[in-house]
Order: structure tokens, then sequence, then C-alpha cells
């Protein structure tokens, strides 16, 4: 199980997919490199064809293969050595990605000669991460860690924080491979934070599943399941469906370790078909070792005895050290299992010959030399660096004080003309905000006025129309009155009834026009029209005592809305009504006080008093009660039989 940690749950990085918005979908990204194709020409056009195929090779290796071609057709249309060579280097890659690392590596020095001559940084770089990662595949550690870092170099001196980053990964997967789980992590952590702040949500997926790996080596399980699901939403949100096989690897490995065998064999068999389609040989060899040792711990013997035999024969006929280094070890255990002694010691000669072939022990030391000697040499690097600009900053201190004097002068004059500037404008803006505030102001009056001219207007109507035709019918009544007096007593009193009806609405309609007459009514204005109901009131009920008493504390001119002010009134005069009709009261107090943040009014008698659930509410009640909600109250009754009924609510203090 080893040599799958450090083989195959590791995405290799190349220098050669195209920066778009990563914030598309792989599908989407296709789709707009296409749309951008024929405007190209020339080299132009290789490079975007060769894009093209990078970014199938993440969803369609057929698809990828294609374009590929395409792209070397128009390098050679133009005759270009270079773009060629380019293309040449991505024929490596996709020869690395079908386990073909010497014909990868045949690609890529083919390419090497003309791509170091054009000494542009970012091809240079894509080569060197080709390179190394043949090495790698073919266990010439060494040099593949050598050539990793002259990657690096490129990179950096291209300004490229994408492959400066791809490069942190590529080093991280080589301390792996020589079981330096910390250092591999220390990498992967700061490719990481680079592919966040440049919001590239590709690389941030290979990241999570890279550092999930060096978990594994950590035998940390549950941070690898946690950063390998983290990679798998991330391949699956961008639609790169063929990644999809590295997380799911190691969501296998640690679900194994966590002994769940099920979800482990499931997470396998789901990355060997990904891998199948990718042609990815070496993966699959590791993946098969893994799940035969997983059928063996569920007993399934025969089954593990099948599939690891049947995998390591395919190892031995391309002789891929690696597999066949884990395979032998699986099957020596599997015949063991079987008793068959024999069989499990021969298997056990070929994993120690093959371990001893891959001489892991003296390939670190040599990686790790090379680290120390790369680190070695970006010291010296930054001393000279340092030293060069020590000189620089001397020399620069020497011409600096003939500039100061006339700098500062400068910078002087430069500020009082910034002030004077800000100050006009700061005036300016002043202004203009009081010339908005008064166009806001007139504009507020404006409304106001065609409000007001509007509720006059319907007032006349009301007065005129409605008004004229009430009197006309009062009139009417009083004229048939007349003709038929004394022959029908039952007529006349119907047409009194009808009579006084309409006397009354001419009063409401005459109270409902004082208030839209006024854009608001005031505390004065309600005393008035209170003390005109009384007066008329005290005419039909000449033994009733009608007072009205308000706070000193309220000032008079307290003013209320017109709507406000129509529906305190209509409360007062239907509660002063209901008590002189119905509770044959001697004493009417209206009272209004001040009660915490609003205005309380009273209306209280000494009348005959009901129980409430014992009387059916009529119309007046219930309009009592919509006007009070109108206010933002709840009116109160508060009726004793026998003794009085008090009316009361509350309208908050005007604003």
């Amino acid at each position: 199980m080893k040599q799958l940690f450090k083989s195959v749950t590791v995405l290799v990085l190349f220098g050669t997919i195209s920066h778009l918005a990563v914030a598309q979908t792989f599908q989407q990204e296709i789709a707009t490199l296409k749309a951008s194709l024929p405007e190209k020409k020339g080299g132009d056009k290789v490079l975007f064809l060769k894009d093209i195929a990078m970014k199938f090779r993440s969803v369609n290796v057929d698809s990828a293969k294609f374009y590929t071609d395409m792209a070397f057709k128009e390098a050679e249309s133009i005759n270009s050595d270079y773009y060629k060579a380019r293309i040449w280097v991505t024929y490596g890659i996709f020869s690395h990605d079908a386990s073909k690392p010497k014909e990868a590596l045949a690609y890529y020095l083919k390419a090497q000669p003309i791509l170091e001559v054009s000494e542009e940084y970012y091809a240079l770089g894509s080569l060197y991460t080709g390179i190394s990662n043949a090495y790698e595949v073919l266990t010439e550690l060494d040099k593949s860690v050598e050539y990793q870092f002259k990657a690096l170099d490129n990179f950096i001196k291209a300004k490229d924080s994408l492959w400066i980053a791809g490069s942190y990964l590529n080093l991280g997967n080589r301390y792996r491979l020589i079981a330096e789980p910390d250092l591999s992590l220390k990498y992967y952590l700061k490719a990481l934070e680079i592919y966040q702040k440049l919001g590239n949500n590709y690389y941030i997926a290979v990241s999570y599943n890279c550092i999930s790996a060096a978990y594994l080596d950590k035998k940390q399980f549950d941070k690898t399941f946690e950063f390998a699901k983290k990679s798998l939403e991330g391949y699956e949100a961008i639609g790169a469906r063929l990644d999809k096989a590295y997380p799911l690897t190691n969501m296998a490995l640690s679900s194994w370790k966590a002994g769940k065998l099920e979800d482990a064999e499931q997470y396998y068999v789901q990355a060997i078909e990904i891998q199948k389609e990718r042609e990815d040989r070496f993966s699959i060899f590791h993946l098969k070792n893994d799940l035969s040792n997983i059928l063996l711990e569920q007993g399934n013997i025969q089954e593990a005895e099948k599939l690891a035999l049947a995998t390591f024969k395919e190892a031995e006929q391309i002789n891929y050290i690696p597999a066949i280094d884990v395979l032998s070890s699986a099957l020596s255990l599997i015949y063991e299992k079987k008793k068959d002694y024999p069989k499990a010691n021969a298997y056990l000669k070929k994993f120690i010959t093959a371990r001893d072939s891959l001489y892991l022990s003296e390939k670190a030391k040599e990686m790790l030399n090379l680290k120390e000697k790369y680190e070695a040499a970006e010291k010296e690097k930054q001393i000279l660096q340092q030293k060069a600009e020590i000189t620089d900053h001397q020399l620069a201190l020497k011409n600096r004080s003939f500039w100061i004097f006339g700098l500062v002068a400068l910078a002087i004059i430069i500020g009082l003309i910034g002030f004077l500037l800000y100050k006009q404008q700061v005036l300016r803006n002043i202004q203009q905000q009081k010339d908005n505030d008064l166009k806001l102001a007139l504009e507020k009056i404006e409304s106001q006025n065609r409000l007001q001219e509007q509720r006059l207007a319907i007032s006349r109507d009301l007065h005129d129309n409605i008004g004229a035709q009430l009197s006309f019918i009062v009139s009417a009544i009083d004229t048939i009155k007349y003709y038929i007096a004394d022959k029908n007593e039952k007529l006349t009193g119907k047409l009194d009834n009808i009579g006084a009806f309409a006397k009354e609405t001419i009063q409401e309609l005459r109270d409902t026009i004082w208030a839209m007459n006024k854009a608001g009514i005031t505390l004065a204005d309600l005393q008035s029209r209170i003390a005109n109901f009384i007066e008329k009131a005290k005419q039909s009920q000449l033994k009733t005592h009608i007072a009205v008493v308000v706070d000193e504390s309220i000032p008079t001119d307290l003013k209320f809305t017109a709507l406000q002010g129509l529906n305190i009134f209509r409360i007062i005069q239907e509660a002063t009504s209901n008590a002189l009709k119905y509770a044959e009261a001697s004493h009417v107090n209206i009272l209004v006080s001040k009660e915490g943040n609003g205005i309380r009014f009273t209306v209280r008698d000494d009348g005959s008093g009901f129980v409430e659930n014992e009387v059916e509410a009529g119309n007046g009640l219930q309009n009592m009660r919509k006007r009070a909600g109108e206010l933002g109250s709840e009116l109160e009754l508060l009726p004793v039989l026998g003794e009085e009924t008090t009316v009361t609510f509350k309208v908050g203090l005007p604003i």
C-alpha cells in the first residue's frame, strides 16, 4: 500500500494549461476558446489549439489528442521549429498520461534544445516540469528533483505565480516519494495559498488532493478524507470529470484505514473506471493492487489472487518496478493466507528484488542534497542581490540631496494648489447641496399645494352637489308633510325619520368637508368642533350636562393630520351620542389628557351602563373600533351596569 501513496494519489502538474477565468467550468472554458479560435493565426492559433487540447485532458482524451494533432499541423504549416517544440511538449504530457514515460521523455528531450535557445521562461518551465515528471516515473528521482528546481527557477523569472505554485506542488510530490510528508505538506500549503489568492478553482482542487495525500502519509486519515472530499467537490464544480480519479483514490485509502472496506472498494472501482478512460496504466496497477488487498481483508481470497496475479503480469511485461514492488508483496500475503508457502516465498523474493532496485534511501539522500544545494544557491543569489541593492542605494543617496529642496518646494506648491482646488470643490458641493435642498423643498410645497387644491375641489363638489341634493330632499320632505298634515300620522312619522336622517347626513358631510379643507387639525380646532356638536346635542337633551376638560399641559396648537382629526372627532361624537340616546345619563364628560408619549381621549357618562357580552355590537361601536385602529390605537370600552360607561383611546403625539 505504501507505494500507491507515492505514485497515484497526486495529480502530476504540467505548465501548459491556459489561464482562463477559473470560475467557469471546463466546458465553458473550451467553448470560450473555440469561439475565439477563428480570429487566431500563425503561432497564436497553434497555442490556442494546444490550450483547447489541454482543457480536454480533464474531460475527454480523444478530443485532447485531436486538437493536439491540429496544433502540430498548424505549426508545420507555418514551418516553425519553436511551435513544433511547444507541441512536442504537449505530446509528451499525453504520453505521460498514457503511462509511457520513455516516450514522453523522448518528446521532451526533442523539444529541449529548441526551447532553451528561445529563452522563454514559461515555455522552459513547462518543459523542465515534464522532464521532471518523466524521471520520477522512471525512478530517477535525483534527476526529477533537479529538473523541478530548474522549472521553479524559470517560473520565478517569468513571474508566473500560477506555475510557481505548480512547481511547489511537484516538489511536494517528489518529497513524498522519499517519505518526507512534513516537507511535502509545507510545499503543498505554499501552493494552495498562491492558488487561493489567484482564485484558480481547478488548482485549488489539485492542492486539496495533494494535501490529502500528505496527511495520508502522516497517518491522519480523517484529514485525508476531508481534503480529498474537498478536492472531489472542486473538480465536480468545474466539470473536470477525469481528474476525479485522484481524490477518489485518497478517499478509498482513508476509508480502508478506517475499516470501511465496502466504502473503500466502491471508491476504488470508480477510480479504476476513470483511469481506464485516461489510459493511465501506472495508476491502474496501483489501484488494482490496493483493491486486491481489500478483497483479501474481506476474505475473498480467490478474487484477490485473480486480480493481483493478472495485474502483476501486466506490470512485468513493461518492467514497471514500483508496481512489481507492491503487487509481489500483495501476492506473497495472498499465498500465505492460502498456505501455499512456496509461492508466498517466491513472491517475497520478487518483492525484495524490486525494492532493492528502487534504491530509495540513496535517492532520498541525493534529493535532499539537491534541495540543500538549491537553497544555498538561492541564499547566495539573495546576498548578491542585496549587495547590489545597497550599492545602488548609496549612489541614489548622493544624487537625492540635489533634488530634495526642489521636490519639497514643488510638493508645497502642488499641496497649496490641491488645497485650493479642494476648498473650491467643497464650496461647490455645499452650494449644490443647498440648491438641491431648496429644489426638494419647492417640489414638496408644490406637491402639498396641488394636494390642497384637490381637497378643496372635492369638498366643493361634495358641498355643491351632494350637500345641495340632501338639502333638496329635506325641503321636499317638509313640503310633503305640509300637504298631508293630519291625514296620515304613520306616513308623517316616517317622513320625520327620513328628514332627521338627511339632516344628520348633511351635518356629517359638513364635518367631512371641514376636515378636508384643512392640511392639519389642531387641538383647538377639535375643541371648537366638539363644542358645536355639544351645543346641538343640548337642544335635544336639556337635562344632560356635557363638559369638555382639556389638560392645560397640552398646547392648543398641537396638530394632527386631517384624517386623524376627523377620526378623533367621530369617535367622541359617536360615544357622546350613545350616552345621550341609550344611557339616560345626567352628566357626560369629555376628557383630554397627556399620557406618556401620547394624548388620551376619554368619554365618560353616569348613565345606566350595560353588560358588554349581553348587548349586540352595532355599526356605531364597530366604526369606533375601526377608527381607533386607523389612529394606531385600540378602543377601550369599560361599562359598569347601573353606574357608568367609559370609552377611551390613545393617540400618539405627532412627530
